[in-house]
């Protein structure tokens, strides 16, 4: 026996489930064309679940859509009534014209054709996906024939339709693991015949000795103009931003583990080198993951040449072509709301197609290829746009056993299993943000800066480019390198991390309402808590991205965390404030834990406050060797860090710990090069 179905719920479904389909398909089409492109700017959860959800549904909606237009020419109901006057009457002609139009939502706009890099690995799914629905799409349109007085404008839609399909299913393949690595290797090159060569090479042997010894008395420096090409503190935007394409078109290949090769990474030192203002340097690799980020979700490599102009070209007058003629056509048997909504199908297209065109026109592939007389013309909104949000997530592990929870919600979670879920919402519910200064940027470009030009070799650049702290520690006071070398040398790097974040907690606490600290102390100050609380964010957030340094990394956070709950929760009652506790903290630990309590425990809660203790005992000279510390940390976790998942954060909003990968670089610092390579180059190749 079926359940019952009210008649009215029945009837509001036969009006409704194809006009309602394609309302929500059109809404969905103009939300995306809108919005899609924002999450390059933005880390705000909630929009990126909007455009996750309305990515997803926008191709589901339009799937089930087109079915509804082919179901319907079988069911005698649906076009009982050609005037459209009765509930669920709907001109078969004008639902072919419509599965046309779906057929247009499934191609998606140009801004997004992936929300993830796994999407692009599901082209084939697509191109099944094409043939699947234009064949539904002509079904429909089939049965319509030889009465369709809309066929004209069903054909021009339709073949609108299949080209933005076949250009998204295109981009995808393009975006694929696979074919990236093919686009990104170097053209063969054989070299010369030797066959040939080999004959002739006995009679000019001495003249190519004397030539060899002619170049061998030239410095070996590169030249900053090679490729026509030089980078000077002023260039304004449109300058940095053909800086920026030579550059990713050298460096595109490291997100798909790629090496590097010698002259790519001499010429992008060189370049970074003679680089004296720190925000010329971070727009251009801003710029850099913008051309990364529509490489990988959108349809630029597909549009941006000949061929791609040509179908731009195309579906604009096809789709102006199909609207004046349905405008003109005589629509006597189509219902109100159906044309109506025709109408709302059509300039919905229409307008949406000159937004797709005029971001097409002021994107940064298109203004890297203007001529500089055309660049002046560029509104100077379009080149100085934001194009990563510029925050850091911050949080603490201190703040995190302090809080509050509601055990019973926890009881729950745990009998379900959900404990770690709930731990990451509560986590991502409490955290805070903080801008990335343009004084943290210049402390990060001249720490990077001043380590490129120290490193002499490949060998010097690799060594300067794995330090967990030890290189800031050798360059402090001998007496304060041996004080603070166990806080490195004994423990993983996750260890070390959650070490030094809770040291730096406490450390900076203590000392914020400190008399008599100068500007510069305050604001090194204010880096070690921002890199501190944003290296825990990472490491609680998104492990993923420290997934080959992680270690034992969970079962030293779990003891850690119990401990420094146990420790607050027996001493919260006591102490007035927090920063009394604070104070305890710092001031009871007097032997190392390991001498007290053994190894049974991971924890690093006291190590933590032991290392604090011995911090505030270097009075000013702490903040210098802490602001070391955690850069070096926060360089060895991005070399670490594998570089497909660096691929993944533009279209997140963009990671300060993606940026610095990329830094490290371009100033010669990275260590994807190949091992003879780095052999050729330990002794005798300078990087410059």
């Amino acid at each position: 026996m079926k359940p019952p179905i009210p008649d009215k719920v029945k009837t509001l479904w036969e009006v409704w489930n194809l006009h309602g389909c394609i309302l929500i398909s059109l809404s969905l089409q103009a939300f995306l064309v809108m919005f899609a492109s924002s999450r390059q700017r933005f880390r705000k959860a909630f929009l990126l679940f909007l455009i996750w959800g309305a990515y997803l549904l926008a191709d589901w909606i339009a799937a089930v859509a087109i079915g509804f237009t082919t179901k319907g020419h079988n069911d005698d109901k649906s076009f009982a009534d050609h005037d459209g006057t009765k509930g669920g009457a709907y001109n078969q002609d004008i639902a072919a014209f419509w599965a046309s139009f779906l057929l247009l939502h499934l191609g998606g706009p140009d801004s997004i054709t992936s929300f993830a890099l796994e999407d692009n690995e599901l082209w084939l799914r697509h191109l099944f996906g094409l043939f699947l629905q234009a064949s539904a799409a002509v079904y429909s349109f089939y049965l319509t024939l030889p009465e369709n007085k809309l066929w004209p404008p069903t054909v021009l839609v339709f073949l609108v339709g299949t080209v933005k399909y076949a250009e998204r299913t295109c981009a995808l393949y393009l975006a694929s693991l696979d074919s990236l690595v093919a686009s990104f290797l170097p053209k063969p090159e054989p070299g010369l015949d030797y066959e040939e060569t080999s004959t002739k090479f006995a009679s000019r042997w001495m003249l190519r000795f004397r030539r060899h010894a002619k170049l061998t008395g030239i410095p070996n420096i590169i030249c900053v103009d090679d490729g026509g090409i030089a980078l000077k503190s002023d260039f304004d935007e449109s300058e940095l931003l053909q800086v920026s394409k030579d550059l990713f078109e050298r460096f595109k290949g490291l997100i798909v583990g790629l090496f590097l090769t010698t002259k790519d990474r001499e010429f992008s030192r060189s370049l970074f080198l003679k680089i004296t203002d720190h925000r010329c340097a971070f727009r251009v690799v801003e710029n850099e993951f913008s051309f990364m980020f529509h490489v990988l979700h959108t349809k630029v490599v597909v549009m941006h040449n000949s061929v791609g102009y040509v179908l731009r070209a195309f579906s604009f007058s096809s789709l102006l072509g199909a609207s004046i003629y349905f405008f003109q056509v005589e629509k006597r048997g189509f219902g109100r709301l159906d044309i109506i909504l025709t109408y709302a199908l059509l300039i919905g297209a229409v307008v949406l197609d000159v937004m797709s065109l005029i971001k097409l026109i002021f994107s940064d592939f298109t203004l890297v290829v203007l001529k500089k007389s055309w660049k002046k013309c560029v509104p100077e909104i379009f080149l100085k746009r934001s194009k990563w949000s510029r925050l850091v997530f911050q949080y603490n592990l201190i703040d995190y056993c302090m809080d509050e929870r509601p055990k019973w919600l926890y009881k729950l979670a745990a009998l379900i299993h959900l404990s770690g879920t709930l731990d990451k919402i509560k986590t991502m519910w409490c955290s805070s943000s903080e801008n990335v200064t343009e004084e943290l940027k210049k402390f990060i470009f001249d720490d990077l800066k001043k380590k490129s030009e120290n490193a002499r070799s490949l060998r010097d650049a690799v060594q300067a480019s794995v330090q967990r702290g030890d290189l800031a520690l050798s360059q402090s006071p001998f007496a304060t390198e041996i004080k603070l070398k166990w806080s490195i040398g004994e423990f993983q790097y996750t260890e070390s991390l959650l070490l030094w974040h809770i040291a730096t907690e406490i450390i900076c606490h203590l000392n914020e309402f400190s008399s008599g600290t100068g500007y510069q102390k305050n604001y090194k100050r204010k880096h070690c808590k921002i890199l501190s609380d944003y290296m825990f964010y990472v490491l609680i957030m998104q492990p993923n991205m420290l997934s080959t340094i992680l270690g034992n990394w969970y079962i030293v956070f779990q003891d850690t965390y119990a401990q420094a709950k146990r420790f607050f929760s027996k001493h919260s009652k006591s102490e007035r404030s927090k920063e009394e506790l604070y104070k305890k903290l710092s001031s009871e630990v007097k032997f190392r834990p390991a001498a007290v309590k053994g190894t049974k425990s991971k924890s690093v809660f006291f190590d933590a406050c032991f290392l604090a203790q011995q911090l505030q005992g270097l009075d000013d000279d702490r903040w210098e060797i802490m602001d070391r510390i955690w850069m070096e940390l926060m360089c060895y976790a991005a070399l670490n860090c594998r570089p497909i998942i660096h691929a993944q954060q533009p279209s997140r909003g963009g990671e300060l710990l993606t940026f610095t990968w990329l830094l490290m670089n371009h100033f010669g610092l990275g260590i994807q090069f190949s091992e003879q390579e780095e052999q050729a180059g330990a002794e005798t190749m300078p990087l410059y």
